[in-house]
């Protein structure tokens, strides 16, 4: 059996740990948030299965950079300052503009309705919604895992697809708006291409990592 590597594991309760810091300090200096969506979102009904997905977002953080740090490290550390980066833009973003959406009321009739209503009132209200940090981040799970040579391409495609799903699950849930999920594709997609070019950052960051 092989031994368990610690290191990227720790690496991503930093991130996690970090983020969930500046989310707090966003929350207490941001201004009345807007209210957003569009007359599509009110179209798209609540589908209770999609919690399922959602919810997989939350291994998924573990799961994708601990496969991409023990292919390549440099590819992780890439990814490392990609999530660090845009999770600090979006926060920004929270304080300029922040922005709340309406949800439905779901009645606990199930056990997905159940999982929905925990999902809610662990982030109630429904603040700070654009970008959604969910949609960019599994953005990055795409980006990362396709660009890594090492992964096998069975992987790539199976985290391609859970990783597409966890974004429709954004607005099946009614966590998010399209809105939210274009801004945080292309927030993602703007961080890795500046990652991507700028390769002193990634070496001077690999160092500080001591990967």
């Amino acid at each position: 059996m092989k031994k368990i590597d610690k290191k990227p594991i720790l690496l991503s309760i930093y991130l996690i740990t970090f983020q969930i810091i500046i989310y707090f300090f966003t929350k207490l200096i941001q201004g009345s948030p807007h209210i957003i969506g569009s007359t599509l979102d009110n179209k798209l009904p609540f589908i209770n299965i999609f919690i399922i997905p959602y919810v997989i977002w939350y291994l998924m953080i573990f799961i994708v950079p601990y496969m991409i740090y023990k292919k390549d490290k440099k590819k992780f550390t890439q990814y490392f300052l990609c999530y660090l980066i845009t999770i600090i833009i979006s926060n920004v973003i929270y304080v300029i503009y922040p922005s709340v959406i309406i949800r439905p009321n779901i009645e606990n009739t199930n056990i997905l309705n159940f999982i929905t209503n925990l999902v809610y009132s662990v982030d109630t209200p429904a603040l700070n919604c654009f970008p959604s940090i969910h949609c960019a981040v599994s953005m990055m799970f795409i980006l990362y895992t396709s660009t890594t040579k090492n992964i096998d391409l069975k992987y790539k495609i199976l985290i391609f697809i859970i990783s597409v799903l966890i974004m429709l699950a954004t607005l099946f849930v009614k966590q998010h708006v399209i809105l939210d999920l274009i801004s945080g594709n292309i927030l993602a997609l703007i961080v890795f291409l500046f990652i991507k070019y700028n390769k002193k950052i990634v070496i001077k960051t690999k160092k500080l990592l001591r990967i």
